[in-house]
C-alpha cells in the first residue's frame, strides 16, 4: 500500500463522524494453516459487531451498515494476508485495510472510527531512499517499509567511467623493480582515494534531485567507500543510517528486508527522543499525564505532542451537555459514554492540529500509559 493511499485512508477514517461507526480489527496469519482459521475468526467478530448493532439501534438505521460489512468481508483475500486486517463501515465510509504490523483484536462501535493502528502504521510509512555505493557504480532505490524499487533513469545507476579508463591503463607495467613497488602502492592508494571521492562527489550531486523534503537516506557500502562518501557528502542531514557491507549480489527483496531494519531503528530512535523530550518538559511544567487531565488540556487547545501506548483503550464518560469534564468512572448524573476514550482523544488531538505518536505497550508505564507535551 503506497504512502499516498495510506494517508488518504487515515484521513478519511479520522474525519468521519456518524451515529454509528463500526471498526473490526483482527490479527491474521501470513501462513497456512492459520489462514483457514482467519476467515472463521473474522466471521465470528463480524457477528459480534452485528449483535451489538442490533441491541443498540433500530433495524432501519443499521440494515445498510450490516450489508456493507458483508460486502467488505466478501472482498478479503485470506490467501494473501498481511499481519492484520481492519473492516471499517459507517453511513458514508466503507473500507478494508490490511495491517503490516501486529494488531490486537477489537470491535468498536462509536461515533468515530478506531484509528490507532492506522496511526501507528502511518508513522513507519515514511518514504526513504537507499544509496548503494561501489567503486564501479552507484545505485539508488526508493524505499517504503520493506519494499525497495530500483531507480532507473538518466542519473542512476551511475557508472564510474573513470574507473574503466584507469584499470585499462594500469594493467601494463608489471616488471618494475622491487624498491618501487611500495612507493607505487602508496601513490596508487592516494590516487585511488582522489578518484573515488571524485566519483562519489558526482553521485552526491545527483542525489539533490531525490532528497527533497528531508527524506531519510540510508547509505550502504564497504567501510572504505562509506568513509570516502561521508567526507564529501553535502547530505549529512539526510543520512538516517549507514549499513556497512557489500550487498551487490542481494536482490531487491533481501535488500529491502535489510534496509527496513535500519529504517525502523532510525524511526524508533526518534520516538525515544520524543519520550526523553517529554521527561524534560515535565520539569518545565509542560508535560501532563493521565487521560482525564490530558483531555482537558487538549480541549483547551494546549496539546502539542501526544504519546499513547498502542493498545491503551478505556471507556470514558462525559456530562450530557459539555465536552470538557471527562471522567473515567461512571458518574451519577446524566452522561454520554465514549466506548474508547483514548481513541476519542486521539481524534480530538488531530482535529486541533496536534501530533500523535503511538508508542509500544509499556513504554509509558511510569506515566499511566499516556503523556502530553503541551504548547504552553
Amino acid at each position: 500500500m503506497n504512502k499516498h493511499m495510506f494517508n488518504n485512508d487515515l484521513q478519511t477514517l479520522a474525519v468521519e463522524r456518524s451515529d454509528v461507526c463500526v471498526s473490526v480489527i483482527m490479527p491474521t496469519n501470513r501462513l497456512s494453516p492459520g489462514r483457514r482459521a482467519d476467515s472463521v475468526e473474522l466471521d465470528n467478530m463480524m457477528e459480534k459487531a452485528r449483535q451489538e448493532l442490533q441491541n443498540k439501534f433500530d433495524n432501519a438505521a443499521i440494515a445498510p451498515l450490516i450489508l456493507a460489512m458483508g460486502d467488505l468481508y466478501e472482498q478479503i483475500d485470506f490467501m494473501h494476508n498481511a499481519a492484520g486486517i481492519g473492516v471499517f463501515a459507517s453511513a458514508h465510509v466503507k473500507k478494508l485495510i490490511p495491517f503490516f504490523f501486529p494488531v490486537k483484536e477489537r470491535v468498536t462501535i462509536a461515533q468515530t472510527f478506531d484509528i490507532r493502528d492506522l496511526l501507528y502504521e502511518s508513522y513507519y510509512d515514511t518514504p526513504y531512499v537507499v544509496l548503494q555505493l561501489s567503486q564501479k557504480e552507484t545505485k539508488l532505490y526508493n524505499g517504503h517499509l520493506n519494499w525497495l524499487i530500483a531507480i532507473a533513469d538518466s542519473d542512476f545507476p551511475h557508472k564510474n567511467e573513470d574507473e574503466y579508463e584507469y584499470s585499462r591503463h594500469s594493467r601494463g607495467n608489471s616488471n618494475a623493480g622491487h624498491s618501487f613497488v611500495k612507493e607505487i602502492e602508496k601513490n596508487r592508494s592516494a590516487v585511488e582515494e582522489i578518484r573515488f571521492k571524485r566519483f562519489f562527489r558526482e553521485t552526491d550531486k545527483l542525489l539533490n534531485n531525490y532528497l527533497g523534503n528531508k527524506i531519510p537516506l540510508i547509505v550502504m557500502g564497504d567501510n572504505k567507500d562509506l568513509s570516502y562518501f561521508r567526507q564529501i557528502t553535502t547530505h549529512e542531514d539526510n543520512i538516517a543510517c549507514n549499513v556497512p557491507g557489500s550487498y551487490a549480489n542481494y536482490n531487491e527483496h533481501d535488500l529491502g528486508a535489510l534496509t527496513w531494519q535500519a529504517m525502523k531503528l532510525f524511526l524508533d530512535n526518534n520516538k525515544d527522543r520524543v519520550l526523553r523530550d517529554f521527561n524534560e518538559k515535565t520539569g518545565q511544567g509542560l508535560g501532563i499525564t493521565g487521560l482525564d487531565n490530558i483531555w482537558k488540556a487538549v480541549q483547551e487547545g494546549r496539546g502539542f505532542k501526544l504519546l499513547v501506548e498502542k493498545d491503551y483503550a478505556v471507556p470514558g464518560y462525559l456530562p450530557d451537555h459539555e465536552d470538557y469534564d471527562l471522567v473515567l468512572h461512571e458518574p451519577k448524573q446524566a452522561h454520554r459514554i465514549l466506548p474508547d476514550a483514548v481513541n476519542s482523544l486521539i481524534i480530538l488531538m488531530l482535529e486541533k492540529n496536534g501530533e500523535v505518536i503511538m508508542v509500544e505497550n509499556d513504554a509509558l508505564r511510569d506515566h499511566k500509559r499516556i503523556a502530553l507535551i503541551t504548547r504552553y
